[in-house]
C-alpha cells in the first residue's frame, strides 16, 4: 500500500510524501506552476508512487505553504525547494516542474547541480517575443491592480484547449476552483515574475549538467514546441519533445501520454 505523510517545514512549506513499493535511487519531487497547488500533480502521484517515492509541495504564497508580504524573486522559491531537501535529508533526487514550476527547477539546478539527477520541464516558456510578453504582464498587472483575479475563463480557454467531455469539464472545474481558493495579491505578484522570467536563462542553459527532457504540447501557443526545441539545443544533454493535439494543463487532462514519455525518460 502507498503511504503517505503529509507535514509542514519549519519554513512553513506544506508537503506530501509519498512512499512507493520499490526502493529508488532517487525520489521525484514535482513542481506546480502559477495559480495551481500540490493537488494538481494527482494523477502523476497515483501513476508514479506505486514505484517511485513522490514528493509534492506548494510553492510559497500557494495553496497551504506560507504567504510572504514581501514581493519574491526567483531564488526565493530554489530556496524553499532547497528547505524542503534540507528538511527531508534528501541528497539527490529527479525534479518535474510544470511552466514556473520548471523555471524554478532549472534556477535550481543551476544553483545546486550536484542534487538533480535529471529534469524533466514541461510547459516551459523562454525568451518570448516582446508582444507576447507584454501581453502576460497586463495581465498580471490587472491583477495587482483590481485585487481580483481576472480572465480566469480565458486562461482556462487556453490551458485546455478543445476539452470535452465529462471527466475533461471535471478536471477544468477542479483547476477553476484552485483559482477561487487564490489569494489575487500573492497570485499577481507570482504571475508578474512568471512574465518576467522567461529570458533568465538564454545564457545559462548551457552551464546544466543533468539530462533534461522540454516536454510540451503543439497547442500551447505560449510554451511553444519551438521554445522546447531551442531550450534542448542550448542544453547539453536536452532533449525535446512536444505531444499532438496538447496544451498547457496536458500533465492534469492527458496524464496518460505525459506520464509514460516522463517514465521513459527518468528510466
Amino acid at each position: 500500500m502507498i503511504q503517505q505523510h503529509t507535514d509542514f517545514t519549519t519554513d512553513g512549506t506544506f508537503y506530501s510524501l509519498y512512499n512507493g513499493s520499490v526502493e529508488e535511487d532517487s525520489p521525484l519531487i514535482f513542481i506546480h506552476g502559477v495559480g495551481m497547488n500540490s493537488a494538481v500533480w494527482s494523477p502523476q502521484i497515483e501513476y508514479f508512487s506505486t514505484t517511485y517515492k513522490v514528493i509534492t509541495y506548494d510553492f510559497l504564497g500557494h495553496g497551504r505553504s506560507t504567504k510572504p508580504e514581501n514581493s519574491l524573486y526567483i531564488d526565493d522559491y530554489v530556496e524553499q525547494l532547497h528547505e524542503l531537501v534540507m528538511h527531508l535529508n534528501i541528497s539527490v533526487f529527479s525534479l518535474v516542474g510544470h511552466s514556473m514550476g520548471a523555471l524554478i527547477g532549472v534556477a535550481f539546478a543551476l544553483k545546486y547541480p550536484n542534487k538533480v539527477r535529471l529534469m524533466v520541464a514541461l510547459n516551459m516558456v523562454f525568451n518570448r517575443e516582446q508582444e507576447a510578453q507584454d501581453r502576460v504582464l497586463e495581465r498580471a498587472e490587472k491583477v495587482i491592480s483590481s485585487g481580483k483575479i481576472v480572465n480566469v475563463e480565458d486562461t482556462l480557454s487556453r490551458w485546455f484547449k478543445d476539452t470535452k467531455g465529462h471527466e475533461g469539464c471535471k478536471k477544468i472545474n477542479k483547476v477553476r476552483s484552485f483559482f477561487e481558493q487564490l489569494s489575487p495579491k500573492h497570485y499577481g505578484r507570482a504571475y508578474k515574475l512568471f512574465a518576467l522570467s522567461d529570458k533568465l536563462f538564454i545564457n545559462s542553459l548551457s552551464k546544466l549538467s543533468m539530462p533534461v527532457m522540454y516536454l510540451t504540447g503543439d497547442s500551447d501557443y505560449n510554451s511553444t514546441s519551438q521554445m522546447s526545441f531551442e531550450m534542448a539545443k542550448l542544453t547539453p544533454k536536452g532533449v525535446s519533445m512536444s505531444l499532438v493535439g496538447e496544451a498547457h494543463m496536458m500533465a492534469y487532462i492527458s496524464s496518460d501520454k505525459v506520464n509514460k514519455e516522463i517514465k521513459k525518460f527518468i528510466n
